[in-house]
């Protein structure tokens, strides 16, 4: 239910939040930070390769306690090994041991652990925190083997202070991250009362049921774009573990690094907006994984408008839909802000006056036009309102969803009032 008081204070001290900090260390640091990337990796892959042998016929299981005691015993064999911190190693086997747990208890959500690569998996934990402050702007963090380590100071003080634990992460272009982990803090906030739909898309990235549009600005400028093509073409000749093949693909990673920081960034700023003006928050409970199918089809099976399928999947991945959702919903835990998911089958044939439902509804792309009623609306606009509709009565708040959930719309006629 949507809380009608005016001030609701609620969130869970047990709600961890994330604290990134750009992190700036010098060259030696750099050397240390690599290597315990390294290693982190390495033990990570070789438990994973343990697990990935063991059959059941074995008495022996294979879990934390018994990993984190070979791994003592490889430190004494390998002086390579031993030269890396032990914290962070056996960080690595906690990490393996917990993705393991969370895909047996909930594999719907959770995959099966992989592989972590290099240049794509490159961090590691550190659990003893110890940061201090230099001056307004810059902090540093005491990093296992190298000391202290200066970074950008960004956000309060005071909850980096507080933070329990921090991860170190090298992004592809380069980048040296610290994100410090502290429980989430209660947040009041003042209800407003409001509440609103929302339907994802692509023309527009976000509709809401009130009306508003709001788009995903370029990621790119059109001379970045043509400068990320013609560094792609040139990446696709060059020779495999090259110097130059690799200062091409550092050129990509900068650009595509421009990329998700303003992605990231408009979705900050639009989930804050959302959870700040409405109470209740309405999504289409959209899988993404199976939009983005690719079409190609097989070698007996050719599929069917290949490329054009190839460029709508790109289009749905960049507008981050489940970035945009997940983000939503971590803001509004900690708010007092409620955020529910409804089935989007329909929602775009459905008129949100009379709720007749047919494909002859859609004009097209943007137009809808009841041929029941005559009702006539921006498409986007009355999806966005049927989603809300249909969340209203998920959350018991009202509404007249069984249109939406009628077995075949397709065969329901309209009835004598509804024409009437």
């Amino acid at each position: 239910m949507v809380s009608t008081e005016n001030n609701v204070t609620i969130g869970s001290q047990t709600t961890p939040m994330s604290i990134s900090q750009r992190l700036y260390p010098n060259l030696d640091d750099n050397t240390t930070l690599l290597m315990h990337c390294s290693n982190a990796r390495f033990v990570y892959d070789l438990g994973l390769e343990q697990r990935n042998l063991w059959r059941k016929d074995r008495t022996a299981k294979i879990n934390y306690p018994t990993q984190a005691k070979e791994l003592a015993e490889a430190r004494q064999a390998f002086t390579w090994l031993k030269e890396g911190s032990s914290a962070v190693q056996q960080q690595a086997l906690r990490d393996l041991d917990k993705a393991f747990k969370n895909w047996w208890n909930n594999p719907a959500h959770f995959f099966r652990p992989t592989w972590r690569k290099a240049g794509d998996n490159e961090g590691f934990y550190v659990r003893d925190l110890s940061v201090r402050k230099l001056n307004r702007n810059w902090g540093e963090i005491l990093v296992p083997r190298a000391e202290w380590v200066k970074f950008r100071i960004t956000r309060n003080w005071n909850d980096i202070e507080t933070a329990s634990s921090a991860r170190v992460t090298k992004d592809r272009s380069g980048r040296w991250f610290v994100s410090f982990t502290r429980p989430a803090p209660q947040i009041e906030r003042e209800s407003t009362g409001a509440i609103v739909g929302l339907d994802m898309g692509i023309a527009s990235s976000v509709t809401t049921s009130d009306g508003m549009h709001l788009h995903m600005p370029k990621l790119l400028s059109p001379a970045e774009s043509q400068r990320k093509r013609r560094l792609q073409r040139k990446l696709s000749s060059q020779q495999k573990g090259s110097n130059s093949r690799a200062r091409t693909k550092l050129s990509i990673a900068k650009l595509a690094a421009k990329e998700s920081d303003r992605r990231k960034d408009w979705v900050e700023k639009t989930t804050t907006q959302l959870v700040r003006n409405y109470d209740l928050n309405v999504l289409e409970h959209l899988k993404v994984k199976n939009m983005v199918r690719s079409a190609s089809g097989t070698k007996e099976n050719p599929g069917k408008n290949v490329a054009q399928k190839k460029g709508l999947n790109r289009e749905i991945l960049n507008q981050s839909w489940s970035f945009f959702r997940k983000r939503l919903k971590d803001k509004a835990n900690s708010s007092g802000v409620v955020v529910t998911q409804v089935n989007p089958k329909y929602t775009s044939q459905t008129c949100s006056v009379c709720k007749h439902c047919t494909r002859q509804n859609r004009k097209s792309q943007a137009v809808f036009s009841c041929v029941a009623c005559g009702y006539q609306a921006d498409a986007d606009i009355n999806a966005a309102q049927n989603i809300l509709a249909a969340g209203l009565a998920v959350t018991g708040c009202g509404g007249t969803p069984q249109a939406l959930s009628h077995s075949d719309p397709m065969k329901r006629q309209p009835l004598e009032e509804e024409v009437a």
